[in-house]
């Protein structure tokens, strides 16, 4: 495999073309400086179909496209000092090179010590279900439930539920149609609410097994999807660009979950300090803040393990690096305790609408904090602003399409079992039985936010994902100021950036 320039974040425009430069020929360059993109470590952004399409009279690219192809087809590409390489050890190559053997940060290492849970993990058959079971036909007869149940009708709706426990198991699992498995689940969220009138959110991590389970389908859903990467990548270069060069960042996260979407930031902030044209300088520091509301599936190993991976992949880089998880309470007007920003550090927060959607309560803590930037996450099935029954059916679709573009990709069926399980149904329990609220982006409208244009390096590094993704039908979008990752016709992510 070819090896990664390794650029500095403040390298002059001579020393990133010289890093792409090949000896047959050499890369153009733009007279203005661009932002410049973690997927191709500080390199200048490509042209991108938007920017193509749209722009009237532009000034030459930075890269031609030819160019740019050239180098992403194994071109020659300049390799780091040898100093640089050692500490080169990111999972940014898992894009450039499927098959690299990397020592990269991976976010569920210290898990890797518990293979007693393995023969937990081993595929199961799935149930039969019934013969004339058809897909649609199933959703129709779940949204009349949803119709009855929302117009008080409970009776009703247990009948119908009653009639559907019976023939479709939960859950049904792989090989059965994606659409058969969504409803399922969704079936399952009723159930809960309607029979034994439990609250939301669910799937709870109440044991160190469970744990086990929740981290092999979080690495399971990494290898088999894009959407991780997209997530994870997009959102670190929309922080890069609003961030800069600040040296102490501060980032308050609402959705932690195992901290691997913190890596890189990590090591460009490691990159920025070993290049600094001034030394030597102290190393930088991030400091990550969990916020852990009641009713979160975090349980105290999670954050343990969180805290134990990151901090170990920062020792590697040598960069300062501080944990906390804070207890917060979406729904108390007042801060959390314990929440402070230290004089001189940038702040950044991240919000997961999959995981919940904010709060008018959260929003004014995100505002008190001042931040630089503010990026969202959406994966695309929050409608909370329409019908109950309409919201449920956009709730199904998209999870259909998300198990549809797993068996496209052709993950293993106990991979799969494993996601659906861990991520799929308490997904779709928080977004279909949790508080109704207006959209998000309403509600950050509403609270003084104002969308942030993603940089062309953003644009172009998801791109060069997806391109590099062996499973044909995924492709990216751009929506107005937010980048989609879609499915065929379905949206599966989309991330935002919003400045106060």
């Amino acid at each position: 495999m070819s090896e990664l320039p390794d650029g500095g974040a403040g390298g002059n425009g001579q020393d990133e073309a010289a890093a792409f430069a090949s000896p047959a020929k050499r890369l153009r360059r733009s007279p203005a400086l661009e932002p410049t993109s973690v997927l191709y470590n500080r390199s200048p952004s490509p042209p991108t179909s938007s920017s193509l399409v749209s722009s009237a009279a532009p000034e030459p690219p930075p890269i031609s496209a030819e160019d740019w192809e050239a180098v992403l087809s194994g071109g020659d590409m300049a390799a780091p000092p040898a100093a640089a390489r050692s500490q080169d050890a990111s999972f940014l190559r898992w894009i450039m090179d499927a098959d690299a053997q990397v020592d990269a940060f991976d976010p569920f290492l210290p898990c890797q010590e518990t293979a007693v849970v393995e023969p937990f993990l081993q595929p199961q058959l799935p149930l039969p279900v019934a013969d004339d079971l058809e897909p649609g036909a199933t959703v129709d007869e779940l949204l009349e439930a949803v119709r009855r149940a929302d117009a008080g009708d409970s009776t009703g709706a247990r009948e119908i539920l009653a009639r559907l426990n019976h023939r479709l198991p939960s859950p049904p699992g792989h090989p059965h149609p994606p659409l058969l498995r969504a409803a399922a689940h969704l079936r399952d969220a009723l159930l809960r609410v309607l029979v034994t009138s439990a609250p939301a959110p669910a799937a709870v991590s109440t044991t160190p097994l469970d744990v086990a389970l929740k981290v092999a389908a979080h690495r399971a859903l990494a290898d088999a999807s894009p959407t991780v990467q997209f997530a994870n990548f997009t959102s670190t270069q929309a922080l890069l660009d609003a961030l800069g060069t600040a040296r102490r960042v501060h980032v308050v996260d609402l959705d932690v979950g195992f901290g691997g979407r913190w890596a890189p930031l990590m090591q460009e902030l490691a990159l920025q300090w070993r290049r600094a044209p001034v030394s030597p300088l102290p190393p930088p520091c991030l400091k990550v803040t969990a916020l852990v509301s009641p009713g979160s599936s975090a349980h105290p190993l999670e954050l343990h393990l969180t805290h134990q991976g990151l901090t170990r992949f920062a020792a590697d880089l040598g960069i300062s690096f501080e944990f906390n998880a804070v207890a917060f309470d979406p729904l108390d007007p007042l801060p959390p305790t314990g929440l402070s920003v230290a004089p001189g550090d940038a702040v950044a927060v991240h919000l997961s609408v999959g995981s919940g959607v904010p709060s008018a309560a959260t929003l004014r803590v995100v505002k008190q904090l001042r931040p630089a930037v503010v990026v969202c996450v959406d994966h695309g099935c929050h409608r909370g602003d329409l019908p109950l029954s309409h919201h449920a059916l956009s709730v199904v679709r998209s999870s259909a399409a998300f198990l549809e573009s797993l068996d496209a990709a052709g993950a293993p069926a106990d991979a799969v079992a494993r996601l659906e399980e861990y991520v799929v149904r308490p997904r779709v329990e928080r977004l279909l039985l949790g508080d109704r609220m207006p959209p998000w982006r309403t509600m950050l409208d509403s609270a003084g936010f104002a969308p942030v244009q993603l940089s062309n390096a953003a644009e172009a590094q998801a791109e060069c994902l997806v391109r590099r993704t062996p499973t044909p039908g995924f492709h990216v979008e751009k929506r107005q100021a937010a980048l989609a990752l879609r499915w065929q016709d379905s949206e599966l992510v989309m991330v935002s950036a919003w400045r106060c």
